[in-house]
């Protein structure tokens, strides 16, 4: 199994790569691909370009695993992109451009090609709304799409809240229904298990569960649950899972579905933890070392383990989400902030 890195050319990173058993491949130099998704025509996989403004690129991958351009690099129509997805129809690639210190979310639907290639978006739309916290919640920052139910779902993490849209036929968004999330909790990712979801709360340092029903296009929200780290959290109460309590402020990532098992795994940066959460409680399960700094995505591999982009580590690690076993190194890639099979 070969996997896509990508991540921080101004942490020197390399750029688009892939990885392998025997190590590295030649990279594909695009600046600061925080992003990658798979899912276009023949392979193609799509980065996004983390700048202002920000870009978008299609890719194919060679024989040797070299990445390709295919077409050109398209606008994104906003700042920062930080996470993009094929849509179910295969004919837009749906980008969350994040924004920047004042805001400025919103979601762009750039068109596919026949080929892969991407072409100026269809429609960029803007987000509105903004949070008690003074430095990251000026205004909106969309920071996760996910497709649901014909509903396309936008995680903004400025507005406290995930909004649900549809996408027609020109390529266009409705807006349909948002859900409202406690002040200061600053979703940022969410996965679902079955028909329930777990919700990140970057800001909060908490996940709560969510029932999610396409008729309304909004999330019936149960308790919030502290993650490892969090100061009002009573961390003697927790099990002994080896946490400073004088660590850095805690960070929630990325939230990854174990839908075997139905649990959620969900990277802690600054603690450098992996939470494993019971999405049914939701409750806390365990939380185990990721092996390196700043844990930042992840993903599921087949024999349950996860690899996880440690950012500020540049490197991505192998975890045993039962913690009986240590992390171990797998790959170097210094910035590294996405990892995603090769299909």
């Amino acid at each position: 199994m070969r996997y896509l890195l990508g991540g921080y050319t101004t942490e020197g990173g390399p750029g688009l790569v892939v990885a392998g058993p025997d190590g590295l491949a030649a990279p594909a130099q695009v600046v600061n691909p925080s992003w990658v998704a798979t899912g276009g025509p023949d392979g193609v996989v799509y980065t996004v370009t983390e700048t202002e403004p920000g870009f978008a690129t299609a890719w194919r991958i060679g024989a040797t695993f070299a990445p390709e351009e295919v077409g050109t690099a398209q606008a994104t129509g906003g700042d920062n992109p930080c996470h993009a997805v094929v849509h179910p129809s295969g004919k837009w690639l749906l980008v969350a451009n994040y924004g920047n210190e004042s805001g400025g979310g919103s979601v762009a639907a750039l068109p596919i090609g026949p080929d892969g290639a991407l072409d100026a978006p269809d429609d960029v739309f803007e987000l509105v709304g903004s949070g008690p916290d003074q430095v990251r919640q000026v205004g909106p920052h969309a920071h996760q799409i996910v497709c649901r139910d014909g509903r396309v779902l936008v995680v903004d993490l400025g507005s406290d809240r995930v909004h649900a849209f549809a996408l027609g036929s020109a390529g266009r968004f409705e807006q349909l229904a948002s859900t409202v999330f406690e002040p200061g909790f600053g979703p940022r990712h969410l996965a679902f298990v079955g028909e329930r979801a777990l919700i990140a709360g970057e800001l909060a340092n908490a996940v709560v569960a969510g029932d999610f029903d396409p008729v309304s296009a909004t999330f019936a929200l149960g308790s919030v649950v502290p993650l490892p780290g969090t100061e009002p959290a009573d961390l003697a109460a927790l099990p002994d899972i080896g946490l400073p309590e004088d660590g850095p402020r805690p960070y929630p990532g990325a939230v990854v579905a174990d839908e075997e098992r139905g649990l959620v795994y969900v990277t802690v940066r600054g603690t450098d933890q992996v939470a494993v959460v019971d999405p049914a409680g939701p409750a806390l399960v365990r939380s185990v070392p990721a092996g390196g700094s700043w844990p930042r995505d992840a993903v599921r591999c087949a024999d349950g383990s996860l690899l996880v982009a440690c950012q500020f580590g540049g490197v991505v690690t192998r975890v045993d989400p039962s913690g009986e076993a240590a992390a171990t190194r797998m790959w170097d890639c210094p910035g590294v902030a996405c990892v995603t099979p090769l299909t």
